[in-house]
């Protein structure tokens, strides 16, 4: 239970850190992704695959992107939900800049934590982390689309690790 507390507290603050830090870009986004989840049952793996649904929010500039993000998985009486905390450093803005349109790679790092259960009554829950990769495409001034895949791992007994890649379509106000 302190564990959830001090997490909570801890991307509270960060994000709330950020977005006073980053205020020029606050966005609201929402997210569709293919994951791989890769549980373990009696020592034997097993490897589910399926869409997650997630929204988030945070704060941006023109290097750095933090978000906390809330995401959800159920397929074939497996689910989890994980909320992280996300942050990206965009690499470089693209040399091709034409009528508003900017390309920005980036690499990230995520924490969060993670509940999962399934059909056999398993329920188990623990910190997540793990890295991401991905591309930034600023249509307009409002609007971003994000391609990206995300590894991470888990603390869990149950859970091994989860792969995803990941589209989002970004409000930035």
């Amino acid at each position: 239970m302190f564990n959830k507390i001090f997490l909570a507290s801890m991307l509270t603050f960060t994000l709330s850190h950020a977005v006073d830090e980053f205020s020029s870009e606050r966005l609201l986004g929402i997210e569709v992704g293919y994951s791989n989840l890769n549980t373990n049952k009696n020592l034997t793996s097993n490897i589910t695959t399926g869409a997650e649904f997630g929204l988030k929010i945070g704060a941006q500039n023109d290097d750095w992107r933090t978000t906390l993000s809330g995401s959800f998985f159920t397929k074939s009486g497996r689910k989890y939900q994980k909320v992280m905390l996300q942050f990206d450093h965009f690499v470089w803005e693209s040399l091709y800049k034409s009528d508003d349109i900017l390309f920005k790679p980036y690499l990230g790092a995520h924490i969060g934590w993670m509940k999962y259960t399934d059909n056999f009554s398993l329920n188990d829950n623990g910190l997540v982390y793990g890295g991401e990769a991905g591309l930034a495409w600023n249509v307009l001034d409002e609007v971003d689309f994000d391609f990206s895949y995300r590894y991470s791992l888990t603390n869990m007994e149950q859970v091994d690790n989860i792969g995803s890649v990941v589209f989002g379509v970004n409000y930035i106000y």
